[in-house]
């Protein structure tokens, strides 16, 4: 018998956590350490889902309910805000969907909200979810060593990553404030630049003390200023880049590749197979931009369960750039100081969840 339950006690994150492990494309967002994440620093509330069958784990999924009323005016469950994909992880195993999504039906019930996401490599398969393919990971295969991935690069990439190397650039490497600090510095300034609130700092400290042991930052520095920096997490064999920015005045000595080529690097040293640049949308710059490296696109499935009352409005998605204000919002972001942007930020991206 298959069941779905909502399990939010730490006494099983160890067992959650084994799960995870054991299982092919599982995400590091799935882990269970990031709901002290989410619950420390932005107070949303978390229902960490277990499956059964039989009573024994045959899958996990972790939803965070984030409340809105500058989107859609209503609350919308997630898997999970602010990264790539996490979703269902069955690890292969095939079970009977309609407990699961009887479980997601009464959660929406009782959250009151519009709608579940669920974002995932392999697609949860039911006929009841409505699915996206807009999106798209990026992985590349460090098994094959730096001195072959170097010879796989496009003469563009190799180029501009020499550049910044003759450019005088400096990487390093750590975690600890200085290293937060910097990285978060040049952090929101790229967000503010991109008209998106940016996380607060906190969200970055809560981060590297829960993957304390799986999480690095590396910083790109020219003539003593930081100017780049990465946030780096490891999970089973994978080494992920769910954040990085660059300040945009000094692109031209192309501090992005230089950053990545260290990351590359790292990973294929440290024993990693994968290295995952994130996510991007097919024709967006950031697309063709991984592709250079060699990185393999990989499809992202974007499901859906919506609440009865919102299933004939289910092919509209809230696109802050569709927005006949957000051209008026970009125009005032951008001219904001910093501090002020981070300020108002802190409130205005626990209300988001797209990025």
């Amino acid at each position: 018998m298959v069941t779905a339950d909502v399990v939010n006690s730490d006494e099983v994150k160890e067992e959650w956590n084994r799960f995870l492990s054991e299982s092919e494309n599982a995400s590091f967002a799935s882990l269970f350490d990031w709901k002290a994440v989410y619950e420390e620093v932005f107070g949303f509330k978390t229902f960490y889902i277990l499956i059964k069958d039989d009573k024994k784990i045959r899958g996990i999924l972790p939803l965070i309910l984030i409340k809105s009323p500058l989107i859609g005016k209503g609350s919308f469950l997630i898997s999970t805000p602010y990264i790539t994909q996490s979703g269902i992880c069955l690890n292969g195993f095939s079970v009977d969907p309609t407990p699961v999504i009887d479980r997601l039906s009464q959660l929406i019930k009782d959250c009151g909200a519009r709608y579940v996401e669920i974002r995932q490599i392999i697609p949860f398969m039911s006929d009841t979810l409505f699915t996206r393919k807009d999106n798209f990971t990026f992985q590349i295969d460090l098994s094959k060593g730096a001195e072959k991935l170097w010879e796989g690069f496009t003469p563009k990439v190799r180029n501009q990553i020499r550049k910044a190397q003759k450019s005088g650039i400096e990487i390093a490497t750590g975690k600890d404030k200085y290293f937060i600090d910097s990285f978060y510095h040049v952090f929101s300034e790229r967000m503010k630049e991109l008209s998106f609130p940016a996380y607060p700092k906190r969200y970055i400290e809560s981060i590297i003390k829960n993957f304390n042991n799986n999480s690095r930052i590396i910083l790109a520095r020219y003539k003593g200023k930081i100017i780049g920096g990465m946030l780096l997490i490891s999970f089973s064999d994978t080494l992920s880049n769910p954040y990085a920015a660059t300040l945009v005045e000094y692109n031209s000595l192309c501090p992005n590749n230089l950053m990545y080529w260290e990351a590359i690097q790292q990973g294929a040293r440290d024993g990693f197979s994968v290295f995952d640049m994130g996510r991007s949308q097919a024709g967006r710059g950031t697309y063709e931009f991984k592709k250079q490296w060699g990185a393999e696109p990989i499809q992202l499935y974007y499901q859906y369960l919506f609440a009865e009352d919102e299933k004939e409005n289910r092919e509209k998605f809230f696109n802050l750039e569709e927005s006949p204000l957000f051209n008026i919002y970009s125009f005032v972001w951008r001219r904001l100081p910093t501090t002020v942007t981070n300020f108002i930020g802190n409130y205005l991206v626990k209300q988001l969840y797209t990025a």
